[in-house]
């Protein structure tokens, strides 16, 4: 057998062993390579072992979302005065109907008007409180809490806590205004047409805006102190810092909450129907309790479904539109 010294070591190894031990390696080698040939699955085979995968998942999507949202088409051309009676088919005249039905477009009057005051006080207060509350430094976690706890409580809970407030005999409001000396401003607050909407979105609001105000606070610790300090040097007051910093500064949190707001705003119905159940006379009306006041309560499920699909379509546009003012912001 030969003997090989490899280079500066004594050690001394066989030259035949060098061949075998090479070709054993190779032979591992080819062997791993045909098991992950072999484990490695085919394009087809991912797109099976996904689809199997995802089957329970879009079979529930299906189930509890696509068909209500064929059955609510459906219905929308049917005529049907309730669950156990048949429908019978219309054509357009529920649309027709809708179209000509006074309640539903002051519904919708309402509606965008409930929309707008809920991002005006909510965001607004939350942006409010965020920049009062960032201030602090021993009470802060205190506030946080203490202004986010309504966000805890359920909306219909808000309802009934509200509706004691605004009692016009026994409610705190009306008790406040009087103890101090302004008993000329107490009013029937649900029961005032001018004031009923205002109210009840005022409830709302109350239980939404401590979401929003932990999102500002949130995004005013991620903007730079260095664009304060710079600013400082400048000679800018806290308006100016406000103006040129701050607010620019919380852009991207703005346009998020401002889309949460309206996404909650569209969705009003649990105050609106504890408190006032659209009343008096559907000056508190919005297209989501006049949906459920026309399929459970007048049984007119082929107007509810095609004020079902109004609300939808509506709530694409709005999207559309804010996204296309949040792309042209971000530019």
């Amino acid at each position: 057998m030969a003997i090989r010294e490899t280079p500066g070591s004594k050690v001394m190894a066989p030259l035949s062993a060098a061949p075998a031990v090479a070709g054993h390696t190779g032979g591992i080698s080819a062997r791993m390579s045909k098991r992950r040939t072999a484990g490695s699955a085919s394009p087809d085979g991912d797109a099976r072992t996904a689809f199997w995968l995802m089957a329970p998942a879009l079979a529930l999507y299906g189930v509890f979302t696509l068909l209500p949202i064929a059955a609510t088409f459906w219905l929308s051309f049917n005529s049907s005065a309730g669950f156990n009676t048949s429908a019978s088919f219309v054509g357009v005249d529920n649309y027709t109907k809708a179209a000509h039905d006074p309640i539903v477009w002051k519904s919708l009057v309402h509606t965008f008007i409930w929309l707008a005051g809920h991002v005006v006080m909510a965001g607004g207060l939350g942006l409010l409180l965020a920049l009062a509350v960032s201030r602090l430094r021993t009470t802060q976690v205190f506030f946080r809490t203490a202004f986010f706890l309504p966000h805890l409580v359920s909306l219909a809970v808000v309802g009934v806590i509200w509706a004691n407030i605004y009692d016009p005999f026994f409610g705190l409001l009306n008790t406040a205004l009087t103890r101090i000396g302004l008993g000329a401003f107490t009013k029937g607050w649900l029961s005032d047409p001018a004031l009923v909407l205002f109210s009840v979105n005022v409830a709302s609001s109350w239980q939404g805006f401590g979401l929003y105000m932990l999102l500002f606070i949130a995004g005013l610790q991620n903007i730079d102190r260095s664009l304060y300090d710079a600013v400082e040097v400048d000679g800018a007051n806290a308006f100016q810092k406000l103006i040129y910093v701050t607010l620019p500064g919380l852009r991207e949190v703005m346009t998020f909450v401002v889309s949460l707001a309206m996404i909650n705003g569209l969705k009003g119905f649990a105050t609106v129907f504890v408190m006032t159940n659209g009343g008096p006379f559907y000056q508190s009306e919005l297209i989501t309790t006049y949906i459920y006041r026309l399929a459970f309560q007048s049984q007119d499920h082929g107007l509810a479904a095609v004020l079902c699909i109004l609300l939808s379509l509506l709530a694409i546009v709005i999207t559309i539109i804010f996204n296309r003012w949040r792309a042209r912001l971000s530019q």
